[in-house]
């Protein structure tokens, strides 16, 4: 199975409409990692509740979308979780979950989660397989927490989860090296057949950290091109777009935060969003806000930045909205990551 629907990823982008629908379901997690974009918790602040994930996943279908992105925080933390990926697969969806991979040590949270992502995606998060490196980037936690993840990878392939709906979601920060990244996307590669999906750090502030603190988190330039050189190796092409994902993804893709904000990416927190707390439902914020959501202004190469109209990757990449606007250059600036 393909992970992206291209024929109706396609269909959507090019009728200005969605193809997948990021959901957070809370902001709780356990799993600690310093980079984190969202300030996810320990301890659960702010979440939906099960009527509201069950009025979004109508919405989502009166919308025609084709894919949930669960997410959190840490969605297999919450209890209702397979409930809403049930009723998800009842409406038609494809479900894939982004966990951080800790949950899974649950034989029963494994199983579900294979199940409910038959006709989707399963992506784990482990950034480094050096266990020095892990308690660096996990502060308080034990390399042991990594070996688990390990594990349970290894027994959803066992049980029978094609490795090719397996990935290993990472964040590339100046906390590691390049080689290590490598090792990373090797070792996931070798050992399992498992891709990875690779981002390079947004620059949120983080509560008790100022704009110094969090610059030892940013790569150079010079690295941030060596890892994507290897990063193409590996989804077997000549250039990859400065995003987890194409272009065409990004625009057709929306996201409801665990605070009810609707955005155009889960890692773009925007202060003024519309909420669907206050009244509003999720379909129709999304055909009022459809220009901003679907980043309507590229549509127009015109407005892209001065350095990416003469990019050979236009047609598939317009960079990371969410690095842009993290950085203070709004949604529609210069990718600061991007090394081309």
């Amino acid at each position: 199975m393909e992970l992206i629907d291209f024929d109706r990823l396609n269909n959507a982008y090019n009728n200005r409409g969605f193809y997948a629908l990021q959901l957070e379901v809370g902001d709780q997690c356990h799993q600690g990692c310093i980079y984190c974009y969202m300030n996810a918790l320990n301890t659960q602040v702010n979440t939906l509740t099960d009527e509201q994930i069950h009025d979004i996943l109508l919405d989502a279908k009166k919308l025609g979308l084709t894919a949930i992105e669960w997410l959190g925080g840490e969605p297999l933390l919450r209890q209702s979780i397979f409930e809403h990926m049930r009723f998800a697969l009842d409406l038609g969806f494809r479900n894939n979950i982004w966990t951080g991979g800790l949950p899974l040590e649950d034989n029963q949270i494994l199983r579900d989660t294979a199940k409910y992502c038959a006709n989707g995606l399963i992506s784990f998060h482990v950034s480094t397989v050096d266990p020095d490196l892990y308690e660096l980037l996990h502060p308080g936690h034990s390399s042991r927490e990594m070996t688990t993840i390990l594990n349970s990878i290894r027994n959803l392939l066992d049980g029978g989860y094609p490795p090719g709906q397996l990935l290993n979601s990472v964040t590339f920060t100046g906390l590691q090296s390049v080689e290590d990244m490598i090792r990373t996307i090797d070792y996931f590669e070798h050992e399992y057949g498992i891709r990875t999906s690779m981002n390079v750090y947004h620059t949120y502030l983080r509560p008790g950290q100022t704009d110094i603190t969090l610059e030892r988190f940013i790569p150079s330039d010079e690295e941030v091109k060596k890892i994507y050189i290897r990063y193409n190796e590996q989804w077997g092409t000549v250039a990859y777009p400065m995003n987890c994902v194409n272009k065409q993804y990004c625009s057709a893709t929306l996201a409801v935060l665990c605070d009810g904000t609707v955005t155009p990416c889960a890692t773009i927190r925007e202060e003024d969003a519309p909420s669907i707390h206050h009244g509003r439902t999720l379909y129709d914020i999304a055909n009022e806000h459809r220009d901003h959501l679907i980043f309507s202004k590229f549509r127009n190469p015109k407005y892209l930045p001065h350095d990416c109209k003469s990019c050979e990757l236009t047609d598939i990449c317009f960079g990371c909205r969410s690095r842009s606007f993290a950085a203070g250059k709004g949604l529609y600036g210069k990718d600061p990551r991007c090394f081309r």
